[in-house]
């Protein structure tokens, strides 16, 4: 189910990532996860503007999980795409974080460790970078402890 699709520039970038946060939060998304899920998002937007001809198109849309996936209700996804030259060769290889002196790099870094899933397509004629944070059902997400219910004291 697509949830929001915005092409987006510089000049409104905030308002596409407010868009984004409200997406993620009526989708259950919330807390740290929320907030780096976000930082993942904004990451890739800023890599379209500044690298892949300053402007994208966003979308994000929910997946509902299979049977048999545990505690995953579904997934949410947000899909980042350009027109730009692609990222260059090398570049998705890298796993560690670049050097303090290094100029660029940490965006894709980051985007890595706070999403579940990102998948980078590339190419001369743009970027599409696909990031995917796992929905939980609401007793079963990360950080969440269940309360026993009460039981009257045995007489």
């Amino acid at each position: 189910m697509e949830l929001l699709r915005v092409e987006f520039d510089e000049g409104c970038l905030v308002r596409t990532r407010r868009a984004v946060l409200a997406c993620a939060r009526v989708q259950g998304v919330a807390g740290e996860r929320l907030g780096d899920f976000l930082a993942a998002v904004n990451e890739c937007m800023i890599n379209a503007v500044e690298h892949g001809g300053g402007r994208g198109r966003l979308r994000v849309w929910r997946e509902d999980a299979g049977p048999g996936e545990g505690p995953v209700a579904g997934r949410l996804v947000c899909e980042v795409a350009d027109d730009g030259g692609g990222i260059p060769g090398g570049v998705l290889e890298r796993e560690a974080l670049p050097a303090p002196s290094a100029a660029g790099g940490r965006g894709i870094w980051l985007m890595r460790r706070l999403s579940d899933e990102v998948v980078f397509v590339t190419g001369p004629a743009g970027t599409r970078v696909r990031l995917v944070l796992e929905l939980f059902a609401p007793a079963e997400r990360p950080g969440v402890v269940r309360a026993a219910r009460a039981r009257p004291a045995a007489r």
